[in-house]
């Protein structure tokens, strides 16, 4: 199996793009990289972000697993967001309906309001195409809640098929950056 280079794709302070237009990113697709060069990139502004309101919650609830259709991804497309929690709740953050994310054998750590001044870079997320993410929110406090919103913002990427690479055959690309969009990393 190839050795995979060093990235950090998750970074303290503000959003930033992880890679620039004709660069090569590796996507995690069925348990093997797929090789694209990026041909555009786009930004989600944050002081207009997509916001997805999951509902009125009562004391606490759970609501019910929510696929953000919103955050869908034409083919050939990936979307690197961060996440803020806008109410009081708690949300589990899902890529694909069963894989959570933020994950220990026994227990999820879960995304509040808090992130947004602790530790926002741990919001950071990439969907590929209809790889969709799923939240779950659940009131943790002692009054009916009116709605439920999680903002999103960050970049969107247009990609071009690179079929000279090849993650099982060892022919990969000189620089490459990798990109965790599935939980399955």
């Amino acid at each position: 199996m190839p050795t995979l280079p060093m990235t950090h794709t998750y970074r303290n302070g503000g959003i930033e793009q992880i890679v620039l237009p004709n660069e090569i990113v590796g996507i995690w697709v069925n348990k093997v990289y797929e090789f694209y060069k990026v041909q555009y990139i786009e930004p989600i502004i944050r002081s207009s972000p997509v916001t997805i309101d999951l509902g009125a919650l009562a004391a606490a609830a759970a609501s019910n697993i929510t696929q953000v259709t919103l955050l869908q991804m034409p083919d050939l497309e990936f979307a690197q967001f961060r996440m803020e929690v806008l109410d009081d709740v708690e949300v589990v953050v899902s890529q694909g309906r069963a894989d959570q994310r933020h994950k220990l054998q026994q227990v999820v750590s879960t995304l509040s309001r808090m992130n947004a001044y602790r530790d926002e870079q741990l919001t950071e997320m990439y969907e590929f195409e209809d790889n969709y993410i799923f939240l779950q929110a659940t009131n943790q406090t002692s009054y009916a809640l009116t709605q439920v919103r999680v903002a999103f913002w960050g970049f969107r990427y247009v990609l071009e098929v690179q079929t000279q690479y090849n993650w099982k055959g060892g022919v990969l690309p000189e620089r490459w950056t990798r990109v965790p969009a599935t939980a399955h990393l």
